[in-house]
């Protein structure tokens, strides 16, 4: 989920050179037999949404003979990299997948993609039918520049069958939280899991700490890139917090990868991990019930406790398509209500469509943190796509260095603030 870098021409002219196949496949007129072809641009090469969007394009080009879809897929990373070559080129992909919130709104600067307020407007029958949670970190100065496929939460998973031989049950204060902790641990159990080794999953901790300790206008004004100081010292209790949570968690944190420490806490190893809804897919060898709860209000917070960290991901028209009319029926199929429900049935991620994911046959579980994204009061975006890259890269690494027991937290946002000025100055 990490936002762009500043790079060298070098490593800009490398991505372009990457991004010449989708360019050269990529076609703004008819084929021989006069269909109109339009390229369709997505971050999942592998299973199972590689072969969801596959059958779906085969639906779509069915059901329209007269357009053809060409479809280009990249996995995460190097999508982050190449779509931002290729949006603003003559051979942008007339649909492509994007990041709400500060990734939409970096294409939207470049002039690169379509704002969908008057086709929305036109057609509001379509624009009912997304949440309005997770239509508006796609909206930007007022405009609508993306539509939502699926929502992204997260919480704290944990061990129901652990929870009952102990007598707990699933904390809703910070001190119920701790006492959960201390039990676990007393019992000879590592409580909680968390694989540190990536700086994503760290992200994820402090981004929520942030939201639940500052004010929520300097929680705001801090992800302007032209404002943004880190100067309250809510800042400094949030990390306080996460090396408390950490003392919690298995003594190898930066060491240990997410996938590794996921699969620790399916094993059994311990009873409490903060994961994202989607990975419920990963958990088919999990011997135990589970269950999943917010992130508790935290004391001294003085953020809203009943936001849930994350946000949506969708698909966005180039601004600059040769087709408008073509890859907006494109969308539209693709986001209807019947798809939604194939969506999270297929792939096992939320549908951002009303109603989808309730009609759909799936587990209880993920039916359950749907309603959690629903009923929360706001989302609160990713930390690695709030903040100008620079001061994310130098929010995690120093973080992470924390938590080895190599930085303390004043030494931490003595680098953020550092990195605050340097955006501030236009570096």
């Amino acid at each position: 989920m990490m936002r762009k870098t500043h790079r060298a021409v070098g490593a800009v002219i490398a991505i372009a050179a990457l991004a010449l196949p989708l360019a050269a496949c990529s076609s703004s007129s008819g084929d021989s037999e006069g269909q109109v072809e339009i390229s369709f641009f997505h971050r999942w090469p592998n299973e199972p949404k590689n072969s969801y969007f596959a059958e779906l394009v085969e639906e779509f080009e069915a059901e329209n003979p007269d357009i053809k879809v060409k479809v280009e897929s990249v996995l995460n990373d190097s999508y982050k990299d190449k779509v931002k070559v290729v949006a603003g080129s003559d051979n942008a992909p007339d649909v492509m997948f994007s990041w709400s919130g500060s990734f939409i709104t970096e294409l939207v600067e470049g002039g690169n993609v379509m704002d969908l307020s008057d086709w929305l407007a036109e057609n509001p029958e379509i624009k009912d039918r997304y949440y309005e949670s997770q239509m508006e970190p796609f909206q930007v100065n007022g405009g609508q520049y993306g539509i939502p496929v699926g929502m992204q939460a997260k919480l704290f998973f944990y061990n129901k069958d652990v929870f009952a031989e102990l007598g707990l049950e699933a904390p809703e204060s910070w001190d119920d939280f701790v006492s959960v902790l201390e039990a676990v641990q007393a019992d000879g159990m590592t409580p909680i899991q968390f694989g540190a080794q990536e700086q994503w999953p760290i992200a994820h901790y402090v981004g929520t700490l942030n939201q639940r300790m500052l004010p929520a206008d300097v929680f705001e004004a801090d992800r302007d890139p032209s404002k943004g100081e880190f100067t309250d010292p809510g800042y400094v209790k949030a990390l306080e917090v996460l090396q408390e949570i950490a003392s919690y968690a298995n003594a190898d944190a930066t060491a240990v990868g997410h996938e590794a420490a996921r699969n620790a806490w399916i094993a059994g190893e311990a009873p409490i991990m903060y994961m994202q809804g989607s990975e419920i897919a990963y958990f088919g060898d999990a011997a135990f019930e589970y269950g999943t709860f917010n992130f508790p209000a935290v004391d001294g917070g003085k953020g809203d406790p009943l936001q849930l960290t994350g946000a949506p991901e969708g698909f966005a028209v180039a601004a600059n398509t040769k087709h408008p009319e073509e890859s907006l029926r494109f969308l539209e199929f693709m986001l209807n209500k019947q798809n939604g429900v194939a969506y999270t049935e297929k792939t096992g991620e939320l549908s951002a469509v009303v109603g989808a994911v309730e009609e759909a046959d799936a587990p209880a579980s993920l039916k359950a943190i749907s309603s959690e994204i629903v009923d929360a009061s706001a989302m609160t975006p990713w930390l690695d796509n709030a903040y100008d890259p620079q001061i994310v890269q130098a929010y995690l690494a120093e973080t992470q260095l924390m938590l080895a027991g190599q930085q303390t937290p004043e030494g931490v946002m003595a680098a953020v603030q550092a990195a605050a000025q340097r955006v501030r100055d236009g570096a």
